[in-house]
């Protein structure tokens, strides 16, 4: 420790695979960006021990515990926040804006690439489904697991799942729709049906798919960016949007506000300059609003070890508290080594009684924590 500070203190870089190092150093903030949820808890956990400010970049921990964490922090007098960047922070700040504005907000989220058969992707297929032929991914050192999770909605919903912890934006339906959607469809499909649109009620998050039912990109598709579906009772605002030239629905009620882009690691250090210099979040929960629960991405039979996020056996799907405790769903973040013990069928959301969940993990401990709270 003291070689890291003498380091620090100079003006130099330091570089250490001990994260009690990099935690406890002479340092006002931790950003964890490992993506695995018990090892991400545990850094952000020791990190608020240590009176250390919070970006939590692994948002598979911060829908898992994210809740006790920012209670922790706020305890300790440390801010707990998302990365500015991330999908997640920039819609809560479209949300933000919009009801700063006085709109009601219809729907938010973000534009991804989508097939509903993408759900049941594995490992072995997910950079196959990115272009790169086979002799490109074995000279590759990208991790199939991770990106086959960008693909089979487990990312998507972790995403929104975060979302809806900040804001209080729940999924329309389980799993969510993933319609396929240019910018200029956006405002037309996520509405109310009454008005034309898919949605059974307002005030929901949503994920759009840059690609038509061929699987080909849609012309002005929103792949890499994040939106908000907004309306408003006022005459007078509802012209303001056309007249600004917003894309709008045939009635001319709905609007869409959006943002094409997202630079996650390029924009994290603004979560950091935030913490520091104003004690400010760029985003954090506000409580447990959703929860991703494991999806069988086939027939599971009794003794099978699942395997997590971005795998073989299960993928992730959103829905809102309530139902994943009155019928015992298990969050997919606890599932990685469960044990089948009786079988699921695909397509089915796991249960706990499916499963024997893995002891000794630190998120399933403070998961526990908050529970009790």
């Amino acid at each position: 420790m003291g070689k890291a500070n003498d380091a620090l203190n100079k003006g130099r870089h330091v570089a250490t695979d001990d994260s009690a190092v990099a935690i406890n150093a002479e340092v006002d903030v931790v950003v964890d960006a490992t993506g695995n949820p018990d090892i991400a808890a545990k850094h952000a956990y020791d990190a608020i021990m240590a009176g250390k400010h919070v970006v939590m970049v692994s948002v598979e921990a911060d829908v898992l515990v994210g809740p006790i964490l920012k209670d922790m922090a706020d305890q300790a007098g440390v801010v707990y926040t998302a990365a500015y960047g991330d999908q997640p922070a920039i819609i809560e700040e479209l949300v933000d804006w919009a009801v700063s504005m006085g709109f009601d907000v219809v729907a938010a989220g973000k534009g991804t690439k989508h097939r509903d058969d993408f759900r049941y992707l594995t490992p072995d297929q997910a950079l196959l489904e990115y272009g790169m032929t086979p002799e490109q991914i074995e000279r590759s050192n990208l991790n199939p697991r991770m990106y086959n999770s960008f693909l089979d909605t487990t990312k998507s919903s972790i995403e929104m799942c975060a979302v809806a912890n900040m804001t209080g934006l729940v999924p329309d339906v389980p799993g969510m729709h993933f319609p396929s959607a240019s910018v200029d469809d956006i405002p037309r499909l996520l509405i109310p049906a009454e008005d034309g649109g898919i949605l059974n009620r307002q005030g929901v998050v949503e994920i759009v798919s840059c690609l038509d039912g061929e699987g080909n990109d849609i012309p002005g598709h929103l792949r890499w960016g994040v939106f908000v579906v907004i309306t408003s009772r006022s005459e007078y605002l509802r012209g303001c949007m056309k007249d600004y030239g917003m894309a709008m629905d045939p009635t001319g009620r709905y609007a869409v506000m959006y943002r094409p882009y997202h630079l996650i690691g390029m924009e994290t250090p603004v979560s950091i300059a935030k913490a520091v210099l104003y004690g400010e979040a760029t985003g954090a929960p506000k409580g447990r609003v959703c929860e991703v629960v494991a999806t069988a991405k086939k027939d599971l039979a009794a003794g099978e070890v699942l395997d997590g996020e971005g795998g073989y056996t299960v993928h992730g799907s959103i829905v809102e508290a309530g139902q994943a405790d009155g019928e015992g769903l298990a969050p997919i973040g606890l599932c990685h080594g469960a044990t089948v013990v009786r079988p699921v069928a695909k397509g089915k959301m796991v249960t706990s009684s499916d499963v024997q969940l893995p002891e000794g993990g630190f998120a399933a401990h403070l998961r526990a924590v908050q529970n009790a709270a």
